[in-house]
């Protein structure tokens, strides 16, 4: 179980991975795997918000996205959100990355409930600056998992 609060954990992780490290013992996302989202969309609704206590503001917002057999709506939770984002409208383009999550709870009568969502680590105004930054982004991570050899 690890001690601290949890932004003292927070900050370990953020600097943790600033230098490539994280608790496990192998950093490569070929051996551990790789849980990377990217969604390019729009909001299909306004972004509604709710206090956890103990852990803060969490966000959740409904991502739009268009593909060749249609559109997709993708349900999106975020932690702390910058302010642009709460104030932001239906139809305002987004760049989202993240990670894809399912959660469980208990219902009231007893059942286990579960969803499936993308917790996003960023969510930007989608323009061409915000895509070529995120494109670099990407291109790193897959670089890193094509370069690395599978497990044996």
């Amino acid at each position: 179980m690890q001690s601290g609060t949890r932004n003292e954990i927070s900050k370990k992780a953020v600097e943790a991975g600033k230098k490539g490290k994280t608790d496990n013992k192998s950093n490569s996302p070929a051996e551990t795997g790789l849980n990377f989202a990217i969604l390019v969309g729009v909001l299909s609704s306004e972004v509604e918000t709710r206090e956890i206590q103990d852990r803060g503001e969490v966000a959740t917002l409904q991502v739009r996205v268009m593909s060749p057999d249609g559109a997709a709506t993708v349900p999106v939770t975020m932690w702390a959100p910058p302010a642009w984002l709460l104030a932001a409208g239906e139809g305002t383009p987004v760049l989202v990355v993240g990670k894809v999550r399912r959660r469980f709870w208990r219902t009231p009568v007893g059942a286990t409930g579960s969803r499936v969502d993308v917790e996003a680590t960023s969510v930007t105004r989608d323009g061409p600056r915000q895509r070529a930054s995120l494109a670099k982004r990407a291109d790193a991570i897959l670089a890193s998992v094509a370069l690395t050899p599978l497990p044996k």
